[in-house]
């Protein structure tokens, strides 16, 4: 599995993604921003609207980390006490906010999300080589620029595909920026950020995705602690439920865009082993 150790490669890409983002949007007619996206309660434009308030949290967080600050500012929580599943109230209601009342024209949330994106690219691209991996602020844990990078990569790819998946049916994320997205998966406060534990799960549980090039990722989950890593070639002794994917749909299922068990039930994956380990999956992902 590629690693990423250079965040010039993920800056790159993050780069090219927020333009086709940005231009995707600027394309839709005013009808489109109207319609409901995959995502979870949320219209196209309020989609729109969380972008421009996660650019500006990382905004905040990275020029904070640059002066030496990486704690939370005033009424945000601790680092690694938030995650995806808990905040996600306060999430939807503040995206839902700045589209209803923010931006009466449309136009004016296109161009301040634009101006967003490139203010945030810039300061990415501006970060000196010894301030990547200084500690910088975010809810799930105790994060890097780097990792707030990754995390914008991730928060692009996946709502990307929240709002033009929802205006056409066909179009699928790219396969290489949902193979990079494993990358992501691996870190644990990113992963955690999405992570919800089973309160009813007893017994540690692994899971094994495998891709369509051979490569594999292996989930394991005990006591509330998640791990996503990369599958060991050596065979274990005991049997792994196994499921067979793509690039796409595992970023789909793990973000809880797609259900596990209708991909199952659709022939979309297919499972070896212990399919009643799907249960447990479900549970851990409830969505972001």
């Amino acid at each position: 599995m590629l690693t990423l150790k250079d965040p010039n490669t993920v800056l790159a890409i993050v780069a090219e993604s927020s333009n086709k983002f940005i231009t995707g949007l600027a394309d839709l007619k005013p009808t489109e921003w109207e319609i409901p996206s995959k995502c979870h309660q949320w219209a196209v434009k309020d989609v729109s609207s969380h972008t421009l308030a996660i650019d500006g949290f990382l905004l905040n967080s990275l020029s904070r980390a640059i002066e030496g600050d990486g704690n939370p500012t005033e009424g945000m929580p601790n680092p690694g006490t938030g995650n995806a599943r808990s905040m996600a109230d306060g999430i939807a209601s503040r995206a839902i906010q700045i589209s209803e009342t923010a931006f009466p024209k449309l136009e004016q949330l296109l161009d301040t999300l634009s101006n967003m994106e490139w203010d945030l690219i810039n300061a990415f691209q501006n970060i000196a080589s010894e301030n990547w991996h200084i500690p910088a602020y975010h809810p799930a844990g105790k994060f890097s620029p780097y990792l707030l990078l990754k995390m914008k990569l991730l928060e692009l790819v996946i709502h990307s595909w929240d709002i033009f998946s929802s205006l056409n049916s066909s179009y699928k994320m790219q396969n290489s920026e949902a193979k990079l997205l494993c990358e992501v998966w691996k870190e644990p406060n990113i992963s955690n950020w999405l992570y919800t534990p089973d309160l009813e799960q007893i017994d540690p549980t692994t899971i094994d995705f495998c891709f369509d090039d051979s490569e594999a990722l292996r989930i394991q989950t005990w006591r509330g602690s998640l791990h996503i890593f990369d599958r060991p070639i050596e065979k274990a002794t005991e049997t792994i439920t196994t499921v067979e994917t793509t690039y796409q749909d595992f970023a789909l299922l793990i973000t809880a865009r797609r259900n596990i068990h209708e991909a199952y039930n659709s022939n979309v994956i297919s499972v070896t082993g212990d399919k009643a380990k799907l249960d447990s999956f479900h549970k851990w992902f409830r969505g972001s």
